[in-house]
């Protein structure tokens, strides 16, 4: 199953690349291959990401804050941690401040979308990428695809932490208790410090930490393959 959502993912990345005429960040990204299933995580590098939102419906809310940071070599690199704020070009509500603390006055400060995804797409490029709970952040790229590119969706390699728990769990005929895949509950099953939570660096530097735990609980960091993981 794995190769072959490899291949299907590659075909429709080299279809959407041939619509291209005009030099982009989107057409730089989609001229580099996807790293294939077979290739071991140790030798991969990683991406790890997460959206603060407006809400949780991609078509109707917006990105408000991006944050990211890169595992090389099974080590993340905190050079290259990064929060974005993006300014959503309309008035936040009092809960979506009461959530993400960031303001108004803020996010008008903020980027744009366009540049924001540029900056994504680049961090991307020969990457996977590690998210927990993709639901959201595979759901607001492609939404950002179609209004700026109108791509349909965005061909990308992406891994899921919270997938990653429960196929442990099914293998391991577990339980799984209310809350108990939420990253600062997982954090806590692999004793990892507690984060304050609603800021999209912290959390992606969170999610980093639990995606190498997970992979160190698993004894095969040598032979571990990318397809093992998704």
């Amino acid at each position: 199953m794995m190769f072959f959502n490899h291949l299907l993912v590659e075909y429709r990345r080299k279809k959407a690349l041939k619509r291209l005429t005009e030099s982009s960040m989107i057409k730089s990204y989609l001229s580099h291959s996807l790293p294939k299933g077979n290739k071991l995580i140790k030798e991969l590098e990683f991406l790890v990401l997460d959206f603060e939102t407006t809400g949780l419906n991609a078509t109707d809310d917006q990105i408000i804050s991006m944050g990211y940071t890169v595992i090389k070599n099974l080590h993340i690199m905190p050079t290259t941690s990064t929060h974005i704020l993006i300014n959503p070009n309309k008035q936040l509500t009092e809960d979506n401040v009461g959530i993400h603390q960031l303001t108004d006055d803020e996010l008008k400060e903020g980027v744009s979308l366009s540049h924001a995804m540029n900056v994504l797409l680049a961090e991307m490029t020969d990457r996977v990428v590690v998210v927990h709970f993709d639901a959201i952040e595979k759901g607001f790229i492609n939404q950002a695809c179609r209004v700026l590119y109108q791509m349909r969706s965005l061909p990308m390699t992406m891994i899921d932490t919270l997938k990653i728990e429960q196929l442990k769990i099914r293998q391991t005929h577990g339980t799984i208790k209310p809350d108990g895949l939420r990253l600062y509950a997982l954090r806590e099953k692999y004793h990892l410090p507690r984060y304050k939570a609603h800021n999209a660096m912290q959390d992606a530097i969170a999610t980093a930490e639990l995606f190498l735990a997970q992979i160190d609980y698993t004894g095969g960091v040598n032979s571990l393959k990318l397809k093992d993981l998704i």
